[in-house]
């Protein structure tokens, strides 16, 4: 874990000093889907479910150089899924952890060339951005299957035994016209108590700065 937080301190400080490089502030959108999963430790069945993202960026976008920097302000409908079992009953049965974060990634942006006089997007240039990520669970539920009916339990982070109110990971994403993939590798415990967990996100959006 410790080496973990020294990657993430080495990330932001390379970010602030790159971006003052950047001579103009820019906004921008994104909007997609999410594949996300958990790591637990002792468990083998969590599978990827699906959600959605979306949220704003502001950058500071460089004029004459390769490298800017950004910082997102996102929700991200984010969870893990098991794989069908049976119960005692041999009911088939599947399980469900939703959960919901605002996250604030700070990025260092890598252009793959240097900005154009007349360009105002970066729609044209391929672009590579890594850095560290905070996220703030805002509340989840719990969906148990059972024969097809759906029991739900709403979860609060305050609750005794739920979700920790802050994550913290390692945001890398590659971007090329309007579309950015994206890969979010979770360090912190997603629950208080119990197993080791940890969050793993994929996302694909559609993703402009202007």
């Amino acid at each position: 874990m410790k080496h973990g937080r020294y990657i993430l301190l080495t990330l932001l400080l390379l970010t602030v000093a790159f971006s003052a490089t950047a001579q103009r502030i820019g906004g921008g959108l994104m909007l997609g889907p999410t594949f996300s999963t958990m790591n637990i430790s002792g468990n083998d069945s969590t599978r990827f479910r699906t959600d959605f993202t979306g949220g704003v960026r502001i950058a500071l976008i460089p004029k004459h150089f390769v490298f800017g920097a950004e910082i997102d302000v996102i929700y991200s409908g984010q969870g893990t899924s098991s794989k069908k079992g049976l119960d005692e009953n041999n009911n088939v049965i599947r399980y469900k952890e939703k959960s919901h974060y605002i996250n604030i990634p700070l990025l260092l942006n890598i252009y793959f060339r240097k900005w154009k006089k007349d360009e105002h997007d970066e729609s044209r240039i391929p672009r590579l951005r890594i850095g560290p990520q905070i996220g703030f669970c805002v509340g989840g539920n719990e969906v148990m299957e059972v024969k097809g009916k759906k029991k739900q339990h709403y979860i609060t982070p305050w609750e005794r035994g739920s979700y920790n109110y802050i994550d913290y990971g390692l945001t890398a994403a590659f971007s090329y016209w309007y579309v950015e993939v994206r890969y979010t590798y979770g360090m912190g415990n997603v629950f208080k108590e119990g197993e080791k967990s940890s969050n793993h996100v994929i996302s694909v959006t559609w993703s402009d700065i202007w």
